[in-house]
């Protein structure tokens, strides 16, 4: 993931080399939005002239994903101007498998690092997001209820606990030592 720093990746580029890398494809597929949409022009076969205006669409909505990637990796939310963050995900059209193959090396090799880097920086914004959630609701008394009621999340809670090797052993310790702390306070109790 690219990190909001001039420091290395997990990937090993810098955030200026992922922003370089992305930037390259955007402006690629510019230019290959422009050539289509020529295309399009002489296209009479409706059939043909639909797979065209399909690809472009998809590359469009691939573009802008690479952009919203380079705003939030910048700090640069000028970039997102007339971009709709809401619009639905488009679905891959049936040429795109032609449209890679149509690439040369170099672009083909720039649509996969690209394509790469923005899935780390995603997912690496989804981890941090969880994170955060994550930290808030144990420290919520009424998230804590609300997780306790929930089975779902008790048994994903339960899930990390067991998987983690860690946490399993710290779950173990700290359940063998309640019993144990109970009976002392019954035995004080009993004395006074």
């Amino acid at each position: 993931m690219a990190e909001k720093s001039n420091s290395s990746s997990d990937d090993g580029y810098t955030i200026e080399e992922a922003v370089e890398i992305i930037d390259r494809a955007i402006q690629r597929k510019r230019s290959e939005i422009a050539s289509l949409e020529k295309k399009g022009n002489r296209l009479r076969n409706a059939d043909k002239k639909a797979l065209n205006n399909e690809l472009i669409e998809y590359l469009r909505s691939d573009m802008n994903a690479y952009i919203t990637v380079i705003a939030d990796m910048s700090d640069d939310e000028t970039l997102l101007e007339g971009i709709d963050l809401d619009a639905d995900p488009v679905p891959a059209p049936s040429n795109y498998s032609d449209y890679l193959d149509g690439l040369s090396a170099d672009d083909l090799e720039n649509e996969q690092e690209a394509e790469e880097l923005r899935a780390d920086y995603c997912d690496g914004v989804v981890e941090d997001m969880c994170l955060q959630i994550g930290e808030s609701a144990l420290r919520s008394k009424q998230m804590i209820k609300a997780m306790l009621e929930d089975p779902y999340a008790m048994e994903q809670l339960g899930e990390i606990i067991f998987y983690d090797d860690y946490l399993y052993d710290l779950f173990r310790s700290i359940s063998e030592e309640k019993p144990k702390e109970k009976k002392k306070d019954k035995k004080k109790k009993k004395k006074d």
